[in-house]
Protein backbone atom coordinates (compact mmCIF):
# COMPACT_ATOMS: atom_id res chain seq x y z
CA UNK A 1 0.00 0.00 0.00
CA UNK A 2 1.01 3.64 -0.52
CA UNK A 3 0.67 5.84 2.57
CA UNK A 4 2.05 9.00 1.02
CA UNK A 5 3.56 10.36 -2.17
CA UNK A 6 5.84 13.37 -2.61
CA UNK A 7 6.38 14.86 -6.06
CA UNK A 8 9.38 16.97 -7.02
CA UNK A 9 10.54 19.30 -9.76
CA UNK A 10 7.14 20.98 -10.02
CA UNK A 11 6.67 24.46 -11.43
CA UNK A 12 5.34 27.32 -9.33
CA UNK A 13 1.71 28.47 -9.45
CA UNK A 14 0.68 25.40 -11.43
CA UNK A 15 -2.14 22.93 -10.77
CA UNK A 16 -1.38 19.20 -10.80
CA UNK A 17 -4.00 16.44 -10.66
CA UNK A 18 -3.51 12.82 -9.61
CA UNK A 19 -5.42 9.53 -9.46
CA UNK A 20 -4.44 6.29 -7.77
CA UNK A 21 -4.86 3.14 -9.83
CA UNK A 22 -4.87 -0.38 -8.35
CA UNK A 23 -3.34 -2.92 -10.73
CA UNK A 24 -3.58 -6.70 -10.28
CA UNK A 25 -1.71 -8.99 -12.65
CA UNK A 26 -1.35 -6.13 -15.11
CA UNK A 27 -5.05 -5.31 -15.08
CA UNK A 28 -6.51 -2.07 -13.68
CA UNK A 29 -9.17 -3.11 -11.20
CA UNK A 30 -9.85 0.14 -9.34
CA UNK A 31 -9.28 3.86 -9.83
CA UNK A 32 -9.60 6.61 -7.21
CA UNK A 33 -11.27 9.95 -7.68
CA UNK A 34 -9.04 12.67 -9.12
CA UNK A 35 -7.43 15.07 -6.61
CA UNK A 36 -5.78 18.37 -7.61
CA UNK A 37 -3.48 20.87 -5.90
CA UNK A 38 -1.79 24.12 -6.91
CA UNK A 39 1.86 24.78 -6.10
CA UNK A 40 2.87 27.88 -4.15
CA UNK A 41 3.27 31.27 -5.83
CA UNK A 42 6.78 32.59 -6.31
CA UNK A 43 7.56 36.24 -5.69
CA UNK A 44 10.11 38.48 -7.38
CA UNK A 45 11.56 41.22 -5.21
CA UNK A 46 13.69 44.12 -6.45
CA UNK A 47 16.16 45.76 -4.07
CA UNK A 48 17.67 49.19 -4.83
CA UNK A 49 21.11 50.16 -3.50
CA UNK A 50 22.89 53.52 -3.25
CA UNK A 51 26.63 54.27 -3.71
CA UNK A 52 29.03 55.64 -1.10
CA UNK A 53 27.15 54.20 1.87
CA UNK A 54 26.45 50.99 3.73
CA UNK A 55 23.04 49.91 2.46
CA UNK A 56 21.02 47.80 4.91
CA UNK A 57 18.97 45.32 2.89
CA UNK A 58 16.78 42.27 3.44
CA UNK A 59 14.49 39.93 1.50
CA UNK A 60 10.91 38.78 2.08
CA UNK A 61 11.36 35.74 -0.18
CA UNK A 62 13.40 32.56 0.13
CA UNK A 63 15.76 32.72 -2.89
CA UNK A 64 15.43 29.78 -5.27
CA UNK A 65 19.24 29.59 -5.15
CA UNK A 66 20.37 31.00 -1.77
CA UNK A 67 24.10 30.98 -2.51
CA UNK A 68 25.64 34.41 -1.99
CA UNK A 69 27.25 34.34 -5.43
CA UNK A 70 23.85 33.71 -7.04
CA UNK A 71 21.85 36.28 -5.05
CA UNK A 72 24.44 39.07 -5.37
CA UNK A 73 26.11 37.93 -8.58
CA UNK A 74 24.70 40.72 -10.76
CA UNK A 75 26.10 43.48 -8.53
CA UNK A 76 29.45 45.25 -8.58
CA UNK A 77 30.09 44.81 -4.86
CA UNK A 78 32.85 45.77 -2.50
CA UNK A 79 31.45 43.69 0.36
CA UNK A 80 28.44 42.27 2.18
CA UNK A 81 28.33 41.56 5.92
CA UNK A 82 25.81 40.22 8.43
CA UNK A 83 25.41 41.04 12.13
CA UNK A 84 27.58 38.05 13.02
CA UNK A 85 30.59 39.71 11.31
CA UNK A 86 30.63 37.23 8.43
CA UNK A 87 31.74 38.76 5.14
CA UNK A 88 31.37 38.27 1.40
CA UNK A 89 34.12 40.12 -0.51
CA UNK A 90 34.04 38.80 -4.09
CA UNK A 91 37.17 40.60 -5.32
CA UNK A 92 39.20 38.72 -2.67
CA UNK A 93 37.29 35.41 -2.93
CA UNK A 94 36.11 35.76 0.68
CA UNK A 95 32.76 34.05 1.34
CA UNK A 96 32.03 33.46 5.02
CA UNK A 97 28.27 33.89 4.53
CA UNK A 98 27.90 31.09 1.92
CA UNK A 99 24.08 31.21 1.76
CA UNK A 100 21.66 34.09 2.22
CA UNK A 101 19.21 33.66 5.11
CA UNK A 102 16.04 35.71 4.55
CA UNK A 103 15.54 35.94 8.33
CA UNK A 104 18.59 38.21 8.49
CA UNK A 105 19.46 41.68 7.22
CA UNK A 106 22.71 42.53 5.46
CA UNK A 107 24.98 45.55 5.12
CA UNK A 108 26.16 46.06 1.55
CA UNK A 109 28.72 48.47 0.07
CA UNK A 110 28.94 48.97 -3.69
CA UNK A 111 31.88 49.61 -5.96
CA UNK A 112 31.67 52.71 -8.10
CA UNK A 113 29.59 55.85 -7.97
CA UNK A 114 26.29 54.66 -9.43
CA UNK A 115 23.15 53.21 -7.92
CA UNK A 116 22.50 49.51 -8.52
CA UNK A 117 19.58 47.13 -8.14
CA UNK A 118 19.03 43.39 -8.20
CA UNK A 119 16.13 40.96 -8.05
CA UNK A 120 15.51 37.91 -5.88
CA UNK A 121 12.95 35.28 -6.83
CA UNK A 122 11.50 32.59 -4.57
CA UNK A 123 8.71 31.62 -2.21
CA UNK A 124 7.45 34.34 0.16
CA UNK A 125 8.70 34.15 3.74
CA UNK A 126 5.96 33.48 6.31
CA UNK A 127 5.31 36.72 8.16
CA UNK A 128 4.98 34.86 11.47
CA UNK A 129 8.57 33.59 11.20
CA UNK A 130 10.39 34.12 14.50
CA UNK A 131 13.41 36.44 14.37
CA UNK A 132 15.73 36.06 17.40
CA UNK A 133 17.29 39.34 18.56
CA UNK A 134 20.32 39.26 20.86
CA UNK A 135 21.33 41.61 23.67
CA UNK A 136 24.49 43.76 23.63
CA UNK A 137 24.68 44.11 19.83
CA UNK A 138 23.03 45.77 16.86
CA UNK A 139 20.80 43.12 15.31
CA UNK A 140 20.05 43.38 11.59
CA UNK A 141 16.25 42.98 11.44
CA UNK A 142 14.84 41.77 8.13
CA UNK A 143 11.51 43.10 6.81
CA UNK A 144 9.33 40.03 6.08
CA UNK A 145 5.78 41.21 5.21
CA UNK A 146 4.72 41.20 1.56
CA UNK A 147 3.00 44.58 1.92
CA UNK A 148 5.23 47.44 0.80
CA UNK A 149 5.50 49.29 4.13
CA UNK A 150 4.22 49.17 7.73
CA UNK A 151 4.15 51.90 10.36
CA UNK A 152 6.89 51.65 12.95
CA UNK A 153 4.40 51.82 15.82
CA UNK A 154 2.50 48.82 14.40
CA UNK A 155 5.64 46.76 13.80
CA UNK A 156 6.99 47.18 17.34
CA UNK A 157 3.69 47.28 19.22
CA UNK A 158 4.17 45.31 22.45
CA UNK A 159 7.98 45.41 22.18
CA UNK A 160 8.47 49.05 23.25
CA UNK A 161 9.98 48.13 26.63
CA UNK A 162 12.43 45.71 24.98
CA UNK A 163 13.88 48.18 22.50
CA UNK A 164 16.51 50.84 23.10
CA UNK A 165 16.84 52.02 19.49
CA UNK A 166 15.96 51.09 15.91
CA UNK A 167 17.64 52.84 12.97
CA UNK A 168 17.82 52.56 9.19
CA UNK A 169 20.64 53.32 6.76
CA UNK A 170 19.30 56.86 6.26
CA UNK A 171 19.89 57.84 9.91
CA UNK A 172 16.21 57.75 10.86
CA UNK A 173 15.56 56.55 14.40
CA UNK A 174 12.94 55.04 16.68
CA UNK A 175 13.68 55.44 20.40
CA UNK A 176 10.49 54.45 22.25
CA UNK A 177 11.63 55.48 25.75
CA UNK A 178 12.06 59.09 24.51
CA UNK A 179 9.09 59.10 22.08
CA UNK A 180 11.49 59.72 19.19
CA UNK A 181 10.20 58.41 15.84
CA UNK A 182 11.89 59.95 12.82
CA UNK A 183 11.70 56.38 11.45
CA UNK A 184 7.97 56.42 10.67
CA UNK A 185 7.70 53.17 8.70
CA UNK A 186 9.51 49.97 7.77
CA UNK A 187 9.55 48.92 4.11
CA UNK A 188 10.28 45.94 1.88
CA UNK A 189 13.89 45.51 0.79
CA UNK A 190 15.24 47.39 3.79
CA UNK A 191 16.88 46.10 6.97
CA UNK A 192 16.99 47.78 10.36
CA UNK A 193 19.60 47.89 13.14
CA UNK A 194 17.93 47.06 16.47
CA UNK A 195 19.59 47.41 19.88
CA UNK A 196 17.71 45.98 22.86
CA UNK A 197 17.24 47.22 26.40
CA UNK A 198 18.72 45.05 29.15
CA UNK A 199 20.63 41.80 29.05
CA UNK A 200 17.97 39.48 27.63
CA UNK A 201 17.34 38.64 24.01
CA UNK A 202 13.85 38.41 22.53
CA UNK A 203 12.06 36.39 19.86
CA UNK A 204 10.51 38.99 17.55
CA UNK A 205 7.60 38.34 15.17
CA UNK A 206 5.76 40.74 12.90
CA UNK A 207 2.14 41.52 13.81
CA UNK A 208 -0.48 38.94 12.88
CA UNK A 209 -2.88 39.66 10.04
CA UNK A 210 -0.42 41.38 7.69
CA UNK A 211 0.16 40.15 4.17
Amino acid sequence: SIDSYVDSGLGATETYCYVVVKVDMGVEIATSNEACATTDDTVTQTVDLDPYTFNMASFNVWPSDPSVSSVFGSLDLLLVKNDGSDYYVPSFDVDQIVEVDSREGYKMFLNGGGSQSFTVEGLPVDTDTTLPLSAFQFNMLAYLPQQECMSTSDVFSGYEDNILIVKNDGSDYYVPSYDVMTLSELCAGEAYAVFLNGSDGIDFTYPMGVA
